[in-house]
């Protein structure tokens, strides 16, 4: 069985990001990692993992775990089908120990797409840690590619983005709206009808399984969305990795 790789390089990735930043060009770029690959799959029969999930998410544990699969799948799907370009780890990833990647865990197989009606030979993939990478996720190298244009950064960290004055170094504007904890996949509605107030044309998301906010935002709000997951947590200054540790390979990402 033949799983997803990636079919585009960082590099090439960060200059398919700035064309479209400066063209301010509508695009979405969504990555999937193993949470997401593991709600795509269905239920594993973890009872912990699924007991946690339950609770975070509104749902009823054990009644409602295959209603949360369910409606996670549906929202994965619907992003995996409207970006632009996907993330899937690299087995030759740099970003993390040599032997962490594992296919099964990590990706999907390649006739996964097809069910979706999506071309492995046509669709642009990236190393789903791009926004771990240097060149993208250290803040300085993004600074570069944002190139001036303003920002907007949804995030559960709100608080903490606040005090690190990313405007001043961005040498943009920066806005940021919180994700609160308690926006689930069943209450969500008002919350995505109120992206029409963001200005920015570049929009970051660090919002955990909603991956098809940045579907949204293009879409319906012409941005430029971008899925940088916990990188926006060690921006906040979070080690919420072990890897943002000093000494332990992402911790370039620390502001």
């Amino acid at each position: 069985m033949t799983y997803i790789q990636p079919t585009i390089s960082i590099s090439e990735t960060v200059d398919i990001v700035k064309d479209r930043i400066n063209s301010e060009t509508p695009f979405c770029l969504t990555r999937f990692g193993d949470g997401e690959i593991c709600f795509i799959n269905g239920n594993n029969g973890n009872h912990v993992f699924n007991k946690k999930n339950c609770r975070e998410w509104g749902y009823k544990y054990p009644s409602e775990v295959k209603n949360l699969y369910d409606d996670c799948r549906e929202i994965l799907l619907a992003a995996m089908e409207g970006s632009d370009v996907l993330g899937f780890m690299s087995k030759n990833t740099d970003t993390l120990p040599a032997g962490f990647y594992n296919e099964r865990r990590w990706s999907l197989p390649v006739d996964f797409l097809k069910t979706l009606g999506r071309d492995i030979s046509t669709i642009k993939i990236c190393d789903g840690m791009i926004a771990r990478s240097k060149s993208v996720g250290n803040i300085i190298n993004f600074k570069d590619i944002l190139n001036g244009r303003d920002l907007h950064i949804i995030s559960m960290r709100k608080t903490l983005l606040e005090k690190k004055n990313l405007s001043k170094i961005l040498e943009c504007e920066v806005t940021i709206t919180d994700h609160s904890a308690d926006i689930n996949f069943n209450n969500r509605t008002e919350f995505i009808n109120s992206f029409k107030y963001i200005k920015a044309p570049v929009v970051l998301l660090g919002v955990g399984l909603q991956k098809d906010y940045g579907v949204h935002l293009k879409r319906d709000y012409g941005k430029i969305a971008l899925d940088f997951g916990a990188t926006i947590d060690a921006w906040s200054g979070l080690v919420t990795r072990p890897w943002f540790k000093e000494g332990n390979g992402q911790d370039y990402l620390m502001i």
